[in-house]
């Protein structure tokens, strides 16, 4: 099913709230979609497991019950996502090529970058394009950066433990003015509204107030303490009715709490495992507390 640009303003105008937009900015993106352009979306996949893109897949208007996919490919100008575009081979290639030489576009980044000798992100004419090249290339012309994923943001699992693969975060291999673009969005995965209400202020052309690790304040401006859990005394396993900060509850900095998953049906704590702090740069074999 396609939805037209209208139906895509109601949409997020239902979710405004979700989203943390104002009615100025629900007006401006109004203003965006009357012109009928929006920035293009290339979406690069490195090292990692493609939760980021399932997470962001599994989104559903709670307000239409209007899918993510349908916005991405017809709302957003999505040029370039290598498992969900009809596109493949080396007409996929050429669109992404394309849309780089172009300029101006939203650079998202799934996926820890490793290097060269690990990871080719495609084959250009017979040609393997190594992965970190084609992070540096992309990054050089794009006006925004997203790093999707605490693997994409900081190393994550891929960058554990002896890290053969010398795998890093995006920014950390870009040079310092195409760093300067990046935001983060951590997260093992990180939240579909994230990801979403983040495009959207892009699409607004808003400046995003980020946090000393470069993520939006608006979604990890807070950690998950204090928790509803410390008045019923410490637990000893998990599964208890209890405080789980013994046991390795490490309190991440996030929304969850209060946003919660699968439209805000449950999160990790409530559903009595402790929280592993997968939004944090230390994820997943550093010791910190949010």
């Amino acid at each position: 099913m396609r939805i037209t640009r209208r139906q895509f303003l109601k949409s997020v105008i239902a979710s405004a709230a979700v989203l943390g937009l104002s009615n100025s900015d629900l007006f401006r993106l109004c203003e965006v979609f009357a012109g009928e352009t929006s920035p293009p979306v290339i979406w690069l996949q490195a090292s990692g497991c493609t939760g980021c893109s399932v997470s962001l897949l599994n989104y559903i208007d709670a307000a239409t019950g209007r899918e993510i996919d349908e916005v991405l490919l017809e709302n957003i100008s999505l040029k370039y996502h290598p498992s969900i575009m009809a596109a493949a081979g080396q007409l996929a290639v050429d669109t992404a090529k394309n849309a780089r030489n172009a300029g101006g576009y939203v650079l998202v980044v799934e996926g820890a970058v490793p290097s060269a000798d690990y990871c080719h992100i495609w084959e250009d004419a017979g040609i393997p394009y190594p992965c970190n090249q084609a992070v540096l290339d992309f990054a050089a012309t794009a006006a925004r950066i997203l790093a999707v994923g605490t693997c994409a943001s900081f190393g994550g699992i891929p960058a554990a433990g002896t890290n053969p693969t010398s795998a890093s975060g995006v920014a950390a291999i870009l040079p310092s003015t195409d760093a300067a673009k990046v935001i983060n969005l951590a997260g093992c995965p990180p939240h579909p509204d994230w990801i979403m209400g983040t495009i959207v202020h892009i699409l607004l052309g808003e400046s995003i107030p980020l946090d000393s690790n470069k993520r939006p304040k608006e979604f990890y401006g807070s950690g998950i303490h204090p928790c509803y859990r410390k008045p019923l005394g410490k637990a000893t396993d998990i599964g208890q009715l209890g405080c789980f900060l013994d046991i390795g509850c490490r309190r991440g900095n996030c929304d969850i709490p209060t946003r919660g998953w699968n439209n805000g049906i449950n999160w990790c704590i409530r559903a009595n495992t402790p929280c592993i702090g997968c939004t944090d740069p230390a994820f997943p074999n550093g010791t910190f507390y949010g």
